[in-house]
This record gives C-alpha cells, sequence and structure tokens, in this order.
C-alpha cells in the first residue's frame, strides 16, 4: 500500500495551550490568561495592550534574553525596532516583549524573536522559545485535512487548509498549485465577512480558507479549475496587504513512485485505479499448472 507523504514549510499554529501554565517548560503568555506554544505567531497590535510573557517556571532570572531579526532587544529602558523588553517578578524567570503605544512594530522587527531563560541566548543550556511576531497579516499555517492514507484509489480528494491571523481590513489570498489559482479573493475585510473564510479566533482576526482538491493521478482540480500534474504537488498561500510584505508559505505533497510497470499492472474504471502484483499473478497461475499436472498424471 502506497502512502501520499506531506512536506510542508513553516507549518506553524498558533493555538492556545490548554493548561496555563503549563506544569513544566519554557512559555509564552499574554496578560490576558492565554498560553502559546512554540513558535506562535502574535500581531504587533496585540502587544502594544498585552505583553507578552516568557515564562520558565521554578528558575531565577539571571541575565535572559529576548533577541528579534533586528537584534536583541533591551530590556527595562530603549527599544528595538519599537520593541521593548520588562524584566518580571515573581517565583519564575520572567521576561516580557512590548511595544509602547502610539507605536507599532518597525518594518526591521517584523519576523521571528526567541526568548532565552534563565540566562542570555549566548548559554549553550539556556532554554529558548520562538514566537513570531508580526505587522499586519500574517499565514498561521498552512495544512492539509483529509489526505486518504492509500494513494492507489483514484481520485484522491482532500482539503487544503490556510489560516490567515491579524489585520482584518482589506487584504487579498490567494491558494494555488503551480501558477494556477485554486482560489483567490480579493479585498477581504473580517468584520463584514466579504470572504468565504471561517472564524477560528474573531479577537486576533484568525480566520481559516479551505480549498478542496480532487487529483485522478494525473490532473488537480478544484471546483472548475484544473491543472495538470503527474507527481509531488506543490502548493502554495499568498497573503498580501497593498503597500506590506507579501506572507507565502509553501507546502508539497510528495506522491511516491508507483511500483515499476513490470510488477504491476493498472486497470482504468469509472476512474479508480486498481493495482494487481503481477508476481502474485503469475505464482498462481504457475502453482495451478503444476497441481493440473500432476492431476492428468
Amino acid at each position: 500500500m502506497f502512502k501520499l507523504q506531506v512536506v510542508a514549510f513553516l507549518l506553524s499554529v498558533s493555538e492556545v495551550i490548554s493548561q496555563c501554565p503549563p506544569s513544566s517548560g519554557i512559555y509564552l503568555r499574554l496578560q490576558n490568561g492565554n498560553c502559546y506554544p512554540n513558535r506562535s505567531f502574535i500581531a504587533d497590535t496585540i502587544i502594544r495592550s498585552t505583553p507578552l510573557e516568557c515564562v520558565l517556571p521554578d528558575a531565577t532570572l539571571n541575565d535572559g534574553q529576548w533577541i528579534g531579526p533586528n537584534g536583541a532587544v533591551p530590556c527595562d529602558g530603549g527599544s528595538n525596532s519599537n520593541a521593548q523588553c520588562t524584566t518580571g517578578t515573581g517565583p519564575s524567570a520572567n521576561l516580557s516583549v512590548f511595544i509602547n503605544p502610539p507605536n507599532y512594530l518597525g518594518a526591521p522587527g517584523d519576523g521571528w524573536y526567541k526568548c532565552c531563560l534563565p540566562t542570555n541566548c549566548s548559554d549553550p543550556n539556556t532554554n529558548i522559545i520562538f514566537a513570531n511576531i508580526f505587522r499586519f497579516a500574517q499565514i498561521d499555517s498552512f495544512a492539509v485535512a483529509d489526505l486518504p492514507f492509500d494513494m492507489t484509489v483514484y481520485p484522491q480528494e482532500y482539503k487544503l487548509d490556510c489560516t490567515k491571523i491579524g489585520f482584518e481590513f482589506s487584504y487579498d489570498i490567494r491558494i494555488g498549485i503551480d501558477n494556477t489559482a485554486l482560489a483567490s479573493y480579493t479585498g477581504c475585510i473580517d468584520d463584514s465577512d466579504t470572504c468565504p473564510g471561517t472564524v477560528i479566533d474573531s479577537s486576533i482576526y484568525k480566520i481559516r480558507y479551505t480549498v478542496s482538491i480532487t487529483w485522478d493521478g494525473m490532473t488537480v482540480s478544484s471546483g472548475s479549475v484544473s491543472q495538470s500534474t503527474t507527481g509531488d504537488q506543490m502548493y502554495q498561500c499568498v497573503v498580501a496587504v497593498t503597500n506590506q510584505p507579501t506572507r507565502i508559505r509553501n507546502m508539497t505533497i510528495k506522491a511516491p513512485a508507483i511500483a515499476p510497470s513490470s510488477l504491476t499492472e493498472q486497470l482504468q474504471k469509472a476512474g479508480t485505479s486498481v493495482v494487481y502484483p503481477l508476481i502474485a499473478l503469475i505464482l498462481t497461475l504457475t502453482l495451478s499448472l503444476l497441481i493440473y499436472s500432476d492431476m492428468q498424471r
């Protein structure tokens, strides 16, 4: 039985941790009480009013650190791309990163941050957790759902889910394969439901867009749109805001090579491909002939 393999790049999800705070390990927490796992996406508008805390339970702070794409974030004075850090108090090592209104995150500060506790990031034994602090919109995740286990039966049917987070005003989103758009929506305004996304979390404008895919082994189609493809399927989700960086997430569904033609026979019936191993067929016929020959003696 053959399987389809999914290769996704930066397939990160900003989900709230059910146990908050967790029993152990470094974690992220907003002062509204929600905890977030490693590699979560946090909009700069969120940490203007609610600092993002980085916490290591039962540890003593000893020069911990936040580092962003533009370098270290200064604590208790100064800023980097308008991002600032404060030292927390209490029984746990705690550093918070925030943006002081009326400022927003500067463009050089858009991207991946890492928090190191209880020591700074140069310590190989420190604890590290990552967060993507971004301006405007980001792609929270791009994933495949309902992927069939067995690729020998056509047509294959599954779904692509691209989740946008942040910026609710006039953004464009496109999901496609190669240069073919399978779904494309422009001027989306979340509060007005102008585009057919599913609301995951209205407080952070987290919206999921879903595309249904059918693959018959030769062509990928979604509704009336189709694209010829016989091998690996390379999908892309793009979220764009005017005059801002375009966010792109790629995903490849790898279709393993069919067994050599000398070992298989494919019968196409009503859109279904059934694979018969010829070796088993030959062995069965040989055994039958031997039995028949013995019976004739």
